[in-house]
């Protein structure tokens, strides 16, 4: 195991949590069409290499910003209007799925590794 090896799991670890969340809001009848990558995530070239084949749709990553502000007042916006304000936002680029098979390898077996811990547990 080499140091680049052990980084490469640690990001794939992470992009595989969040494609857990997708799949936990696509099993709930959430549509997801975008995905957004904002802050520290954004600012790493490791996880934007393999969030899009690890999410197997596309990434957008907008300018940097204050979104978390953004959202808390867009939220706000909405409880006060009951209707969603549409804010617009620079994209700084869009990535898609290159077809990376060693990371949907990953993906099989964090899957994989999920299950029998789930199993385990009970």
């Amino acid at each position: 195991m080499t140091r680049e090896n052990l980084a490469r799991a640690a990001v794939l670890s992470v992009a595989n949590s969040l494609a857990d969340c997708l799949d936990i809001l696509r099993e709930a009848h959430v549509a997801v069409d975008r995905v957004l990558l904002i802050g520290g995530g954004a600012r790493s070239e490791a996880l934007c290499e393999v969030l899009p084949d690890t999410l197997g749709m596309p990434v957008t990553v907008p300018e940097a910003g204050e979104y978390v502000a953004l959202g808390a007042a867009q939220q706000a916006a909405w409880a006060a209007t009951e209707e969603l304000p549409e804010w617009s936002r620079s994209v700084s680029r869009e990535l898609f799925p290159a077809g990376d098979v060693g990371v949907q390898e990953f993906r099989r077996r964090y899957a994989l590794a999920r299950q029998e811990t789930q199993a385990q547990l009970g």
